[in-house]
């Protein structure tokens, strides 16, 4: 209708709406060819592979599913903890697993909770093949007061326990390496990765203090990979005192703690895990803030690390989210 009307005026009027139609044909075209090549990167971003990293003798993608979602760890509520529970039934773990694999993960990694006895053979028989880092969790055998000597013997039956089902490498659980930085006992991470490279697989070492990965990044012992926690969630009572004057409520996480351990992440001779990027989901508010979370992490990881992101696909696509992220990002 413009167009007729535009021809059939005279003067300056008509030649303004005659300029005012151009500039918004022009203005649609551009539109559209820029969302033709929005479309056409996208659609190169995901048909490419995820890049990986090593870890032993195998390759890694550098996006690594992390299993704390699955069996209600949270690290938020316990409201939260029961809601992740009842979503994640053994069938939907083994769908979840499949979606993963299907996205092009190709690593796993958790604890050996109860629930997993069951659900491994289940994840095998429906043809997955998601390669599994296992988690020698002491709460796994026993909830009891841990002391340097009971970590020894607990993560030992881990080791034995997770063997059965061949993970690609068994990790140490960071809240019992901080605990043995503090204590001065670090020869029983020493003796771990010895046990675990007798029994056959590459040794991982966890931990959410930056000060625990220096120490034994000194010391020269042949651990293949390190697990390193972007938050300090360990932190002892005076230690909140000391730094922040006061003592929180609940699992705190402070903003300056991915730097803080970015900076012994560069340093580190092993390869790199990095997990908690998304501060236990307190860094996705929105997609800017998801993205700048994992922008963060890749500019600051050596080209030989990777990362453990658990995933809760209840609302979101958040699989094939974080793999597009990856790609583009850690590429």
């Amino acid at each position: 209708m413009a167009q007729y009307i535009d021809r059939g005026t005279k003067g300056l009027r008509g030649e303004r709406m005659l300029s005012s139609t151009r500039r918004g044909f022009l203005k649609g075209t551009t539109t559209l060819a820029g969302s033709l090549l929005a479309a056409s990167l996208t659609k190169g971003t995901e048909s490419r592979p995820l890049p990986t990293v090593a870890l032993g003798p195998r390759q890694v993608t550098r996006l690594i599913a992390g299993g704390n979602p699955l069996f209600g760890y949270s690290h938020t509520s316990g409201l939260l903890d029961r809601f992740m529970r009842e979503y994640f039934t053994d069938q939907q773990v083994v769908q979840f697993m499949l979606e993963c694999e299907r996205a092009g993960i190709n690593t796993w990694q958790s604890n050996y909770p109860a629930p997993l006895e069951r659900q491994l053979p289940l994840i095998r028989q429906a043809g997955c093949k998601l390669q599994w880092i296992a988690l020698a969790d002491p709460w796994d055998i026993d909830r009891s007061a841990i002391t340097a000597e009971t970590i020894w013997a607990t993560a030992q039956k881990c080791v034995v326990r997770a063997a059965k089902h061949q993970p690609v490498a068994v990790a140490l659980r960071g809240i019992e390496t901080d605990q043995l930085w503090r204590e001065g006992k670090l020869e029983v991470v020493r003796d771990f990765v010895n046990y675990v490279h007798d029994a056959g697989f590459p040794a991982g070492v966890s931990a959410h203090h930056p000060a625990a990965i220096e120490a034994l990044d000194s010391k020269g012992w042949p651990i293949d990979f390190y697990m390193t926690c972007f938050y300090r969630v360990t932190r002892a009572p005076e230690d909140f005192r000391q730094e922040i004057g006061m003592i929180p409520v609940g699992e705190t996480y402070l903003a300056a703690d991915p730097e803080r351990m970015c900076r012994v992440i560069r340093k580190a001779a092993k390869p790199c895990l990095g997990f908690k990027i998304l501060a236990a989901g307190r860094r996705c508010d929105s997609a800017e803030q998801i993205r700048e979370a994992f922008a963060f992490a890749f500019q600051n990881l050596k080209p030989t690390d990777g990362v453990i992101v658990g995933m809760f696909p209840r609302f979101s696509d958040q699989i094939g989210e974080n793999v597009r992220l990856v790609k583009e990002l850690g590429a």
